[in-house]
């Protein structure tokens, strides 16, 4: 991926990620795409905190339109490392999409002087809530925000198995 093809490419990638979160989830997905842009490390380190920490901060970001996200991008993109798409949350009208990049010069030193001339990688990414069997379709905000429903089988999971559920189950990547 060149600087010149990120626009293509994420716009391919987010359609991509809507189709397959229409198949995995029962939310009503909106066509009309916005963005919030994070670079993952305005998350913090600890990984059990960061989850919340990332639907804070975001609740707060302005989307943007394609255009105005790319242009983000293209002013980081020299030490872009890998670009991840997320369905931050599907409204009826709008559906947020996160583009959360990982910088090169972040990593341990070694690595970067093997990395710093490759161009960044771009993935999709769907996080499964914990209580959710193979298959089984569930709801795209369970993360920000979760619902009535989300609580109802968080609950029912404990109460079948004893014990919180975690976060997440996994996290799929979208076929590309």
């Amino acid at each position: 991926m060149t600087q010149d093809s990120l626009e293509e490419n994420i716009r391919n990638i987010a359609v991509k990620l809507i189709q397959w979160a229409e198949d995995r989830c029962w939310n009503k997905i909106s066509d009309h795409l916005t963005f919030i842009v994070s670079d993952c490390n305005e998350f913090g380190e600890n990984f059990r905190e960061r989850r919340k920490l990332r639907n804070k901060i975001n609740k707060y970001k302005r989307p943007l339109p394609l255009d105005a996200a790319i242009e983000v991008l293209k002013k980081e993109y020299p030490d872009l490392y890998d670009i991840n798409l997320y369905i931050f949350k599907a409204l009826h009208k709008e559906t947020v999409i996160e583009i959360q990049y990982y910088r090169k010069s972040k990593g341990e030193p070694d690595y970067y002087e093997k990395i710093k001339d490759h161009p960044p990688m771009l993935h999709a990414k769907i996080t499964q809530p914990g209580y959710s069997l193979e298959g089984e379709k569930f709801d795209i905000n369970w993360e920000s925000g979760g619902g009535l429903r989300h609580y109802w089988k968080s609950f029912l999971y404990e109460l079948k198995y004893g014990r919180k559920i975690k976060k997440v189950k996994k996290i799929d990547h979208c076929p590309i």
